[in-house]
């Protein structure tokens, strides 16, 4: 594998997609090019909805799996093609390290508009961001399994978070809550190496580069937004309360890039 995701350029990242491509790992919708991709479903030997790298891609609008159903597959479109390769990798890494066959999303394309009906100009506008719900795997024997940040991790009660939700006033005193000892190990596992790839793909330290860089521990202030992150804001759309039932992964900064 070549730099971090983040710390490439739009150029660089296209190619590399490119490359992916003939190696009958993905498919790209059309030709595509360093302005901008669109991921087309591929299970490298044919077409097949929503398939990126061997997972299928679905949005799930409840945000949890009790509820709702997910949407039907479909392989997200307008993308920065860094933030495109960063997802054919945690795509690929899913499936080979956890057998994982779906993910599920809360937005991953780009384009749309804003509360106010403008067209959206921020790190989702441009294709630069990834709303991470969960994931559907299969274990040894078969048997399906589904993980989601809402219900095995962002409302989990434990004796830093009773009821499922830091304490007011705990301000940016966060660590991950699942280093609970009553917590499962395989789920507190995932969500920890989860993070440590997202962290090393999409920004972690800084809106740059970020190049090779250990990156954070959950708890730590970092791009990477998620239930025990520090940064504390109820009531709005930022902070830890905002992404209870979701990771936030951006390439570049929040706002928009040139």
């Amino acid at each position: 594998m070549s730099d971090p995701a983040r710390a490439m350029s739009k150029e660089d990242a296209f190619a590399e997609l490119l490359e992916l491509q003939s190696s009958d790992v993905i498919r790209l919708e059309g030709f595509g090019s360093p302005a901008g991709v669109s991921l087309d479903g591929w299970d490298g030997t044919e077409l097949a909805a929503g398939n990126v790298a061997g997972v299928v891609v679905r949005y799930l609008a409840s945000g949890t799996a009790t509820f709702g159903e997910p949407s039907a597959p479909g392989a997200p479109d307008r993308l920065d093609p860094r933030n495109a390769l960063a997802l054919v990798r945690l795509c690929q890494w899913l499936s080979g390290t956890y057998n994982v066959v779906e993910l599920y999303h809360l937005g991953i394309a780009g384009g749309g508009v804003d509360h106010q009906g403008r067209p959206r100009t921020d790190c989702h506008g441009q294709g630069r961001a990834v709303d991470l719900v969960g994931v559907k795997g299969v274990a040894e024997d078969g048997a399906e399994w589904i993980l989601t940040v809402h219900d095995d991790w962002g409302t989990v009660s434990t004796a830093a978070t009773p009821g499922g939700a830091w304490p007011a006033g705990t301000g940016p005193a966060t660590s991950y809550r699942l280093d609970d000892e009553a917590a499962d190990p395989f789920v507190q596992d995932f969500w920890r190496a989860l993070y440590e790839f997202i962290a090393t793909e999409w920004q972690d330290r800084s809106a740059g580069p970020d190049g090779l860089d250990t990156p954070t521990a959950i708890g730590e202030r970092s791009f990477v937004m998620h239930p025990d992150h520090p940064a504390t804001a109820p009531g709005t759309a930022h902070g830890r309360e905002a992404h209870h039932n979701h990771l936030h992964m951006q390439i570049g900064v929040t706002g928009t890039e040139a």
